[in-house]
């Protein structure tokens, strides 16, 4: 029990969760033996991220494959009262959409939702976890130092309270200018509050399921040590996620080019590792 969670419960919103079931998911005896992925976006997106192509990709393997919009995000309720949200908060709502789900899910984490994925993880035995490129359990400052470094003005937005600025080339490098403007224009506001939070550590319990921590090397928003410290304290290796001729994806795998051969990473983990 968590007496602020008890005390003080977080306030329910409307929530926005997409999904994409397998052709033939009436089959119950199928239905029971695969898991449902849920997904959990990174700061300043939304469902639409793996809306995009993750989702149906995933159905097309024969995963039934859902995304939430945290509250405050894509078509979710809670704008209004996004400058006073906290991390608890989105973890309620991952919470709450489990619940709907027609058995555990796999989680499946990016960046800041990798974070919100352990947290739910902390609390809740999920069939499997999948962290790619998370923010890290021991806190963003030294991230935030490297943002810095690189585009001082962007840093500086997020300690003043700003959303974090992300540019496309930070995001998706390998996609065309149209496509990636398209998506850059996608992105939303974040919780000051939260952005706060990501720079203090975490300390998650024993999570007693798989456990699978990707990252890029090519990442200019996660480090690479971060996404090992990450591996090292589930006891894994990370993988390291790359296109088909080997290049790095970007930050945002899930839209990036080379999406593909990232999903196939993901299910290839959930195939061995879950449903054995």
């Amino acid at each position: 029990m968590r007496q602020w969670d008890w005390s003080v419960p977080s306030s329910g919103v409307y929530r926005e969760v997409v999904s994409s079931m397998p052709a033939g998911w009436a089959n119950e005896s199928r239905s029971k033996r695969t898991p449902p992925l849920l997904f959990i976006h990174g700061l300043a997106h939304g469902a639409w991220c793996f809306e995009e192509n993750w989702l149906p990709a995933a159905a097309a393997k024969g995963f039934p494959s859902y995304a939430v919009s945290l509250r405050g995000h894509g078509g979710s309720g809670g704008a209004r009262k996004l400058s006073r949200t906290l991390l608890r908060d989105y973890v309620h709502d991952v919470m709450q959409t489990i619940t709907e789900l027609p058995q555990p899910p796999v989680l499946v984490g990016h960046s800041m939702g990798a974070l919100v994925a352990q947290l739910v993880a902390d609390r809740y035995s999920p069939r499997g976890l999948v962290l790619l490129t998370p923010a890290p359990l021991t806190g963003s400052t030294p991230n935030l130092w490297h943002i810095a470094k690189q585009r001082p003005a962007s840093a500086g937005a997020a300690v003043v309270g700003r959303t974090l600025p992300m540019t496309a080339d930070q995001l998706f490098p390998g996609l065309d200018p149209g496509t990636a403007r398209r998506y850059v224009s996608r992105l939303g506001r974040e919780s000051p509050l939260v952005q706060y939070q990501l720079l203090g550590r975490r300390h998650i319990g024993p999570v007693r399921c798989p456990v699978m921590v990707a990252g890029t090397r090519s990442d200019s928003l996660v480090r690479e040590r971060d996404v090992e410290r990450t591996a090292d304290a589930y006891g894994v290796e990370p993988a390291w996620l790359t296109r088909a001729d080997g290049s790095p994806i970007g930050h945002d795998v899930m839209l990036d080019l080379g999406w593909e051969q990232a999903l196939a990473e993901v299910l290839g983990f959930i195939t061995a590792q879950v449903m054995r």
